[in-house]
């Protein structure tokens, strides 16, 4: 009788363990969900800056996954099937950049054979949470921008110099809305950022990473619907939003039969619901804490917050209602500042309107999107990464020689 004792105890160790280990993977029963889940988000809710490893849903899981999943994201260390799209908030935050969250940017990787990475958005922080994902920096070729708040682009001077310095030889192509006049457009932006970046692009003369400094842009209308992206098996469109006056945008992601939409800063608009039809998988978009709560956590007067939240973005509540509205398999809010007084009111409120699949964002928020399913974690990432260097389209010499030495450098500088 104890010798069956102690099998059974064994026994129920390693089915705990087993368990624990791919609870991501063993398809859901009926009415159980198939990882380990949140039962509830409110204010007892362990955050991702705190060392929480629960992404903040309710329903971790969509579907039936087809494949393993470990219960941490390790995008580095993970396959990515052929027809698969994975998802990371590389910035989850406001215009308030915090170490616990970065500003605006969510990246996008495919499964084809160039494993594409897209980057849309790269608000202050979002780099430094690419890098810890030891993804490799040669990928970095392609930003698609919303807008031209600096909480969506205050990234964009180290994205193009710094990854050309840690490795990236071919150059970056950046997409963005145009503005109402020439100097409001993204091409302006992208002149003058230029000009800024000159003596770091001079610079690297004689580095091989000069030519992966070099970036061209291409406006896409802030008033209409265009398809502004599609090579590889990859199409991106792009679509108006409300969000202040005219120049902001959001894009939506189509990869072998799966979807993404991604709205960037806007108001509840139909133009978002006109960007889901079809069916969406994933729809990322913003949301601000309900005026109330903005306002005694900004420490400004009520009527100051609603301006902020009701006329320039959208509230838990009001995005509980586009959710209902787009039907994504998964919805999630994004822009949100995390702490313990924000998230559990946004969450409640936003269930006031919607009771299906809803994700809040935090920095290194994982979706991993097939037909099967769609599977949400929390990566963990290397916060003393160095670069990972893969294939380059530019081979050969650098781009220029050095620069002279300036003459007074001989008699000024330490030898011994």
């Amino acid at each position: 009788m104890k010798k069956k004792l102690i099998f059974i105890a064994m026994c129920m160790v390693v089915t705990q363990f087993i368990t624990h280990l791919w609870a991501a993977d063993v398809p859901a029963k009926k009415g159980k969900a198939q990882v380990k889940s949140l039962t509830k988000i409110d204010k007892s809710t362990k955050l991702a800056y705190e060392g929480g490893t629960q992404p903040l849903t309710t329903t971790p899981v969509v579907g039936k996954p087809s494949r393993k999943y470990s219960p941490i994201a390790e995008p580095a260390a993970e396959p990515l099937g052929p027809e698969e799209i994975r998802v990371t908030i590389l910035g989850s935050g406001d215009p308030f950049v915090k170490r616990g969250q970065a500003s605006a940017s969510v990246m996008m990787e495919v499964g084809n054979e160039q494993r594409d990475i897209f980057f849309f958005d790269l608000g202050s922080g979002a780099v430094a949470n690419f890098d810890g994902l030891q993804l490799p920096v040669t990928s970095t070729t392609k930003v698609f921008l919303t807008h031209l708040h600096s909480d969506h682009m205050g990234d964009m001077p180290t994205f193009l110099g710094s990854l050309a310095k840690a490795g990236r030889r071919d150059p970056v192509e950046v997409w963005g809305p145009a503005g109402e006049t020439k100097e409001l457009g993204t091409l302006a932006f992208a002149q003058h950022l230029e000009t800024a970046m000159a003596w770091d692009y001079l610079s690297l003369s004689g580095h091989m990473g000069q030519s992966g400094a070099r970036f061209t842009a291409t406006e896409v209308p802030y008033d209409k619907p265009a398809t502004v992206y599609e090579r590889n098996g990859v199409r991106i469109s792009s679509f108006p939003v409300i969000h202040i006056m005219n120049g902001a945008v959001g894009y939506r992601l189509d990869y072998k039969g799966s979807s993404v939409v991604f709205t960037g800063d806007t108001q509840p608009s139909k133009t978002t619901i006109e960007a889901c039809k079809g069916g969406v998988d994933l729809l990322i978009h913003e949301t601000f804490p309900s005026a109330p709560v903005f306002a005694k956590k900004a420490g400004v007067p009520e009527k100051q917050a609603e301006l902020v939240v009701n006329y320039a973005h959208t509230s838990p509540a009001m995005a509980g209602k586009v959710f209902k509205k787009a039907g994504a398999r998964m919805s999630v809010m994004w822009h949100l500042a995390v702490d313990h007084d924000i998230v559990g009111p946004a969450y409640q409120e936003m269930r006031s309107q919607y009771d299906g699949p809803v994700t809040i964002a935090q920095d290194l928020t994982v979706f991993n999107i097939t037909r099967d399913a769609v599977v949400v974690r929390q990566a963990i990432t290397d916060p003393v990464a160095w670069p990972v260097i893969g294939k380059s389209g530019v081979s050969g010499a650098p781009l220029a020689k050095p620069v002279k030495a300036p003459d007074w450098w001989a008699g000024a500088l330490i030898t011994d």
